[in-house]
Parts: C-alpha cells; structure tokens; sequence
C-alpha cells in the first residue's frame, strides 16, 4: 500500500518554504534518467541551473503528464528566499526527452504569491506536461523588483503517473470529520486555533450524495510541516466571507487523539506523524492541498501547496457557477 505525507516528500516542500535545503536545485520528481533530444548542449546537466543569480527550487511534488501548476521558489546563494509581487516573471516549458529545442506553448506568466507574507513565497503558474515526458526544460526569465534581468534554465524529472487526484477524476467518496459527532464539537476535529464553524458541519460523502459541489482542504495548523497551512486556511477564511453561497471543508490529514486539553498527534514508531485514512484515499502527498468538487462528484481543481487569494477566487466562483 502506498504512503500518503511520507516526510521526505514533505522536506521537499519544507525546503522551498524556509530554504532548508542547499543551494543547488533539484528535480522536484524523481527519475532514474532519460535520453535527451535537440538542443541538448543548452540544458545544464540534471540537479543543476544555469542562472544570472537566483536558483531555482521547483517544489511540485506531484510532477506528472497533464495539466500542471507550476510551484517555483527561488533562492539566492545562501539559500535565502527570493521574489516579491514586484518581480515580473515569466516561463517557457520544454519536453526535452523528445525536443529541447523548441518550447510546447508560448511563454506564460508566473504570478507571485506570498506562502507567509513578507517572508517568503512561490511564482505559480500553469503549463500542459505532454503525456511521454519522463525530464522537461523550463526557462524562466524576467525582472526582479529592481528591475534586474532574471533568467535561469533548469531541468525536472516527471513522474510517468500522478498520485493526487487530477481535474476529472472522481472525487473519494469517504466520510470526512464534522463538529456535531465529536464530543469536543469544533474543537475535536480541527487544531485551529480560530475555527469557522461551518467548515466542520458537512461530510465530503453527504455532499457528494446530494450534488453540492465543495471545496475541501488538507492541512494542519497546529502541526504542519511545511509551515503554510495556517496561511492557507486563513486565506480561505477571508474567501469564505467573498463567497458565502459556497460550502468549505477542512481536514486535519494527520491521526490525532484528543489529550483532554487539545487534540495531538498519534505518533508512529519512531515519532513520525501518521496520515490519516481519509488522506490515503484522497492520496495527498503533502500538505496543504485543495481541491474543488463539482457536482457530478469530479474534481475541478488541484491545488497543491500554495495558492494565491486571485486563483482561490476563481476556483471559488468557479465552484459557485457549477
């Protein structure tokens, strides 16, 4: 059986947040290799960037054939992180297992949002990973808050198959924690420490059962690894109030036992945190993560990680529309 939140795949992301890792980049997925065509003397070599100065940490780590968020952090030599909405930025994709010299699509933006604000945050934007892929190029280049040209070339293994679920698959049907079975209300069912009420009053299965699309979200303020849970619900909080007619639910993705204070972690062997069974049949690889459920039971959108306040509206109204 696989394992869902396994904590080498969450310092991936642990170390595009608070820069935990070193300087040099590495492929977000990983790969034994592939062969290269076109254009491969332009390509540094995998694990590798070339770069006017920033270097890149693509913090995907769900990278797999289809439609894609791009999650990139950038990092300067000392492993401090980089970028602000003043920067202007911009990324071309390339399938260089078949042609590295010629880009999929025309160069796309890649908007900036704060992962903690005025700390650190991610340049997210949006590409089409052609099935086949197994190692793409991308090329981002633009300016940073100075105005500075910024221009970095890199490469990233790619997963021959995704393990979230994608945009069409059906939704899991399995039941998710309400406030009104726990016997500590609220209180039992999220570490929150400023809890909305009505994120915890519907089950993802009754939902599912009547046709209500939803907005469902993994992660764990009190004890999230990568630091960007309580932002996001945050987020999500200021949203709910732009967007009152759609339903919300929030999940803790780790075990938890309630310690007659406040709920804690139920530790495996070792004292690792253990995912729970709902991540494992929502196969989450890492927190937080959102998806939006349509009607139909399918999935809209996959969100991992960070989302910015302009991409959370639209899949709300997208949400409300359907």
């Amino acid at each position: 059986m696989k394992k869902y939140l396994q904590s080498t795949v969450l310092a991936t992301l642990c170390a595009a947040l608070v820069a935990c890792g070193g300087a040099t980049p590495s492929p977000s997925a990983s790969g034994s290799g592939s062969a290269r065509n076109g254009c491969t003397d332009v390509w540094p070599a995998a694990g590798q960037a070339s770069s006017t100065g920033p270097l890149p940490l693509l913090a995907n780590s769900d990278l797999a054939p289809g439609a894609t968020r791009l999650i990139l952090g950038l990092i300067d030599g000392a492993s401090f992180p980089l970028g602000s909405p003043a920067w202007t930025l911009k990324s071309e994709i390339f399938d260089i297992t078949t042609d590295g010299c010629t880009p999929l699509a025309a160069a796309s933006p890649l908007p900036f949002a704060w992962a903690i604000t005025d700390i650190r945050g991610f340049f997210i934007g949006t590409t089409e990973i052609p099935v086949g892929a197994r190692e793409i190029g991308l090329v981002i280049s633009g300016t940073d808050a100075a105005g500075a040209t910024v221009l970095v070339r890199f490469t990233s293994f790619v997963q021959a198959n995704g393990t979230a679920p994608r945009p069409g698959d059906a939704a899991p049907n399995v039941a998710t924690p309400i406030a009104a079975t726990s016997p500590q209300g609220v209180a039992g069912v999220s570490t929150d420490t400023e809890p909305r009420a009505d994120f915890y009053t519907n089950s993802a299965t009754e939902l599912l059962a009547a046709g209500t699309p939803f907005l469902i979200a993994f992660a764990s303020p009190a004890f999230c690894v990568s630091q960007a849970c309580g932002p996001t619900l945050t987020l999500l909080k200021d949203a709910a109030d732009r967007h009152p007619g759609v339903v919300m639910l929030h999940v803790e993705p780790y075990q938890m036992s309630w310690n007659g204070t406040r709920l804690i972690p139920v530790l495996a062997t070792g004292g690792g945190l253990q995912a729970t069974s709902i991540v494992t049949a929502w196969q989450v690889p890492v927190e937080p993560w959102i998806f939006t459920v349509g009607g139909d039971g399918r999935i809209l959108r996959s969100l991992e990680g960070i989302v910015s306040p302009e991409e959370l509206d639209a899949a709300l109204a997208e949400l409300a529309a359907n």
